[in-house]
């Protein structure tokens, strides 16, 4: 059974309670070679209860910032964004801290920018992923718990690249429960 506690930082980012199954990669996806519009990004974002604010800062990487409501105060969950176009379909690469320390891997996930503004995301499908490893079709790690699995990819970046942007690769993103995060402002 599948949960999402907060279920993303910009839209994006993916804090996954335990017990919550997950696929990870050890390092960010590629940086496109080209440079991304960052203003289609850049403002703050609802999704379904929380407001995510996204900035990017000098070296290309978005902010990503939220509050929590946690032991009668509110705290900053803080991450940042690496945004990567595909050839076939874009994707992005998200960690956060905890407690003021960086994760040690990176959530990933498919996205599109609507024609009204919203930011539409697709997580990857850890049940596909597990299949691609026990098949040796990806290079990773699974660690399976009574009620999850979660799942490292340990492909390099580009060829993790090459496996998710391949459109005979569709069923790896949970293209039938897209998470909606409509722009409430936008950073001129």
């Amino acid at each position: 059974m599948k949960s999402h506690s907060i279920l993303l930082l910009l839209g994006v980012a993916v804090m996954v309670s335990s017990g919550c199954s997950s696929v990870t990669t050890q390092f960010p996806l590629p940086r496109n070679p080209k440079p991304i519009d960052q203003g289609e990004f850049e403002g703050a974002w609802l999704a379904d209860d929380k407001v995510l604010h996204v900035q990017f800062a000098s070296n290309d990487v978005a902010n990503i910032a939220t509050l929590e409501w946690e032991s009668n105060q509110f705290h900053i969950v803080h991450g940042e964004m690496i945004v990567t176009k595909g050839e076939e379909n874009n994707f992005l690469s998200v960690r956060f801290q905890k407690e003021g320390v960086w994760m040690d891997a990176y959530y990933f996930l498919s996205y599109k920018l609507t024609d009204q503004g919203n930011l539409i995301l697709w997580l990857p499908d850890p049940d596909s992923f597990e299949e691609m490893v026990d098949e040796k079709r990806l290079q990773g790690i699974i660690k399976k718990g009574k009620y999850s699995t979660n799942i490292v990819i340990t492909n390099t970046p580009a060829e993790l690249l090459k496996i998710i942007n391949d459109s005979h690769n569709s069923e790896l993103f949970e293209y039938k429960e897209p998470i909606v995060l409509k722009r409430l402002t936008k950073e001129n």
